[in-house]
């Protein structure tokens, strides 16, 4: 779809076929000091898309695709023809400067975490159709309602729906309470087995007469409490499972699994693995904390030091932000041992390569890096980027033409970038083509006047401009190579430019 995403709370439909997830999300994401309550994490905009297992095809669902809304937080119905998910008007914070998916300061989210604007989320119920949607329409008695609605469950047999309320927002809000509905909306219950502070994630027991629910009632650790379901949709006053945590772990997301006595042999607990802290240090890069991201990416090697994101993404930070060149490329050697085919190492081993004047390797490995670029990738790995420096490399090996051919397809692709028009100027005017070299030229110093600061590529205009027999055009490139070559203190190249610019004025280019 052309974005970077994370694919926000996902679900399987009964039949395995299709998955179903937000997509184009940001979302508000705040550490917060209360160890009970320690973030704040709500998708203020987001679509619904489909992954269908079979055809292997994304799709957005029609129904809850509309970008003037976030939608999320999807729940299939038993027979698999309905969904009921969140929906409220998507938000743009008035002071967001960064562009990223999730806003990770307090004063990037301060309309949120320190002013206490609304939001709230109502829920709809979407016909699936095989993907193709419908009309959503709002939920009775889990909408409009001056609060939050969201985690919707239908019970087994699919006759009801459990779901929360707060005030605002979406997960782990002090207030949560769960309430129950007919699937298809009515009345809203409160459930006899709330407890005093934050009821959530509640799932049901297969035959549908139970329901498992977390809690902070008793604890700054979530616990999980039983109750029972009688035909009406009534609780029971709830039961701890007080073997199923410990005083210094939180449970949450609760399943019930249809398993035999002993078909769980053992239960291991990873809390935090490698791809954890991968996932830290990408969000701190992305925040603009590559030291803290560096340190996040160690963290992910030293649980698994076979992590090849990792290795790319240390080799990286550590070459350009640390300028440890050795032990940065023996973090992209060790990525590209791991994957030969891993599209973003080879994209900085290129680099690495050319910064080397080792022009022909670096070919290698950026031309298999456009091979298998991901959608959406950072500034530097986009394809743009990349034939910049195939460019640059076929500069380093005279190769004019080819290097031409790089820098056109570069501008082709983004063409408000300044230096690849310098570049293909440069590239043209060492191949005679000086009409399309001085419109490059032109353009690049437009975008940025800065930029115009080659005495060589003057000098080479200068002087196809003279064989050419445009000698006004001659004096104007040569003057502007002189004034380059003096303001950089080049005496020697000042006075050969110097002798260059009276040959043309007095008529005799071509004079040795």
């Amino acid at each position: 779809m052309g974005e970077l995403t994370f694919g926000l709370l996902s679900q399987v439909s009964p039949d395995g076929r299709w998955v179903v997830s937000t997509v184009k999300d940001k979302s508000v994401f705040v550490p917060q000091p209360d160890l009970a309550f320690s973030q704040l994490f709500f998708p203020i905009k987001g679509i619904l898309a489909t992954y269908d297992r079979e055809r292997r095809v994304f799709a957005s669902l029609p129904g809850a695709d509309d970008p003037e809304y976030v939608q999320s937080n999807p729940a299939w119905s038993p027979d698999g023809q309905w969904l009921v998910f969140a929906r409220a008007k998507a938000y743009s914070l008035s002071n967001t400067v960064g562009q990223g998916r999730v806003l990770l300061t307090p004063d990037e989210c301060r309309e949120f975490t320190r002013d206490g604007r609304p939001f709230q989320y109502d829920l709809y119920r979407l016909p699936f159709n095989e993907g193709r949607g419908g009309t959503a329409e709002p939920l009775v008695g889990a909408s409009h309602d001056g609060l939050s609605n969201y985690f919707p469950k239908y019970s087994p047999d699919g006759r009801w729906i459990v779901f929360c309320k707060s005030r605002n927002y979406m997960l782990l809000q002090p207030d949560s309470e769960l309430y129950i509905i007919p699937a298809h909306g009515g009345a809203a219950r409160r459930l006899d087995a709330n407890l005093s502070r934050m009821n959530s994630w509640h799932s049901w027991s297969p035959n549908g007469r139970w329901l498992v629910f977390s809690s902070k009632a008793l604890s700054d650790y979530t616990q999980l409490f039983l109750t029972h379901v009688d035909d009406q949709g009534n609780t029971t006053p709830p039961v701890l499972l007080d073997r199923f945590t410990a005083t210094n772990r939180a449970a949450n997301i609760p399943e019930f699994v249809n398993l035999p006595a002993g078909g769980i042999a053992r239960i291991e607990s990873r809390f935090l693995d490698d791809y954890s802290f991968e996932r830290a240090g990408n969000e701190l890069y992305r925040g603009g904390e590559p030291i803290r991201a560096i340190e996040k990416y160690r963290e992910a090697l030293a649980l698994n030091p076979a992590n090849v994101n990792a290795h790319q993404r240390l080799g990286f930070l550590l070459y350009h932000v640390q300028h440890r060149f050795e032990d940065g490329l023996a973090h992209t050697t060790e990525a590209l041992r791991l994957d030969p085919r891993h599209a973003l190492a080879h994209c900085d081993m290129g680099a690495h390569l050319l910064q080397r004047s080792r022009p022909d390797e670096a070919i290698v490995h950026l031309l298999a890096a456009l091979e298998g670029l991901p959608p959406g990738p950072e500034p530097q790995y986009q394809p743009a980027a990349v034939r910049s420096l195939l460019g640059k490399a076929c500069l380093q090996l005279n190769r004019f033409a080819d290097a031409a051919t790089h820098f056109r397809e570069s501008v082709r692709l983004d063409p408000d970038q300044p230096e690849p028009h310098y570049l293909l100027a440069l590239a043209l005017v060492c191949q005679g083509n000086i009409t399309d070299a001085v419109n490059h030229l032109n353009r690049a110093t437009a975008l940025r006047p800065a930029i115009d600061t080659s005495v060589v590529l003057h000098e080479l205009l200068a002087e196809n401009q003279a064989r050419a027999g445009r000698l006004d055009d001659a004096i104007r490139s040569a003057q502007r190579a002189l004034e380059l070559a003096q303001a950089a203190g080049k005496d020697d190249l000042a006075s050969r430019v110097r002798a260059r610019l009276q040959r043309y004025r007095v008529g005799n280019p071509t004079r040795p």
